[in-house]
């Protein structure tokens, strides 16, 4: 299974005029310190936006972020809920701390941060796939083929939503269209797609 990462946010927007250059600024680097893979010197200048600016629920988000990548996910999804209440709408907040709680086996409540994200952008085939994935953690195996059919249907070259929904077909016996998709999967480039088709398909 293919989990896929929430995005970095680069939001600048809603600081307060006194301190806008800096809070600004910490923002900024954070977001190059993250995207170069320094989470914890990344976290570090989320710290000063937050200290600057204690309301941006961007700054939460990319911390929480941050910290997921660390595999610190209940600090994650204290950052993640910390964004939510902020801005109870806040779907990447939802998204992402479903995928924290994902990466805890705490699979009931992900998929209701999943149902929440989903609800407010119906069009997030990243968000399908995830929740296919709670979902197959659930052993919801038709509801997990459900959502990665909606995700391929939105996205028809995702690659993940085809590899991972093979894995649900398998479970439920149907083969045949478990391999049709980790050949289609491999052929869009995903190389474990190979080990499936070598172990399950010949």
């Amino acid at each position: 299974m293919r989990i896929i990462l929430p995005l970095l946010l680069s939001i600048l927007v809603s600081f307060t005029a006194f301190a806008q250059k800096t809070a600004k600024d910490y923002f900024v680097s954070g977001n190059q310190k993250f995207k170069a893979g320094k989470y914890t010197d990344a976290i570090k200048d989320y710290d000063q936006v937050l200290k600057l600016e204690p309301k941006h629920a961007a700054t939460y988000t990319n911390r929480g972020v941050a910290k997921d990548r660390l595999l610190d996910y209940r600090g994650a999804i204290e950052d993640f809920t910390q964004a939510i209440t902020l801005n109870p709408k806040y779907t990447d907040a939802y998204l992402s701390r479903g995928l924290s709680k994902y990466n805890l086996k705490d699979f009931r409540s992900a998929l209701l941060d999943y149902n929440k994200g989903i609800e407010l952008n119906p069009k997030d085939a990243k968000a399908y796939n995830n929740r296919g994935l709670v979902r197959y953690g659930l052993k919801d195996y038709s509801g997990a083929i459900a959502d990665y059919t909606k995700a391929i249907t939105l996205n028809t070259r995702y690659e993940e939503a085809y590899y991972n929904r093979g894995a649900p077909k398998y479970s439920l016996g149907d083969k045949a269209g478990a391999c049709a998709d980790w050949t289609k999967a491999k052929q869009l480039g995903v190389k474990e797609a190979d080990q499936y088709l070598k172990k399950f398909c010949k």
